[in-house]
This record gives structure tokens, sequence and C-alpha cells, in this order.
């Protein structure tokens, strides 16, 4: 793309905002990640020392955050699209 000051800028590859909506998804899928670690070890634990009934309730919250995990999958992978009442405006008009 060429600017009205005759040096040619570089098109975005993607939209404004993709890249940090996707960094911070990448944070809380790495903490998220942690906290399973985390409950898979105290799990663990407490099947080692007897209290084999105990650790269901762990396994539960982890299923939570592994379908939360899945969610913020689709909710990243999915399209945006045309509100009712919205004409689609050409590429080559925007630039």
């Amino acid at each position: 793309m060429i600017s009205s000051d005759g040096n040619q800028h570089p098109i975005p590859l993607t939209p404004p905002g993709q890249d940090a909506l996707a960094t911070a998804a990448l944070v809380i899928g790495l903490l998220l990640m942690a906290l399973q670690l985390w409950l898979l070890t105290v799990a663990l634990e407490l099947f080692q020392s007897g209290r084999g009934l105990d650790i269901w309730p762990l396994a539960l919250i982890s299923g939570a955050i592994f379908a939360g995990g899945l969610g913020i999958l689709r909710l990243l992978r999915r399209r945006p699209g045309l509100r009712h009442g919205e004409s689609e405006v050409p590429l080559r008009e925007l630039l």
C-alpha cells in the first residue's frame, strides 16, 4: 500500500487486535495448564495417602478447565460474520 507521502507501507496480515487476543489466550491457556498440573499433583498425593475418594472433585475441576479451554479454542477459530443490514466493503476500497 502506498501512502500520500509516497512511502510504501506493508498491508497487515491480521486484523487489528488479533495478535493481542491470541497472546492473551496463550497466556490464559498456559496458566490453566499449570493449574491442571497442580491439581494432578494434589490428586496423586491424596491417592497415595489412601484418600482415593477425595480425588473426584479434583478430577471434575480439571475436566471443567479442559472444557473451558476447548471453548476458548472454539472462540478463537470463529469467523466474525456480517450483521443484518450491513453490506460487504471490497478490499480495494479500504486501501
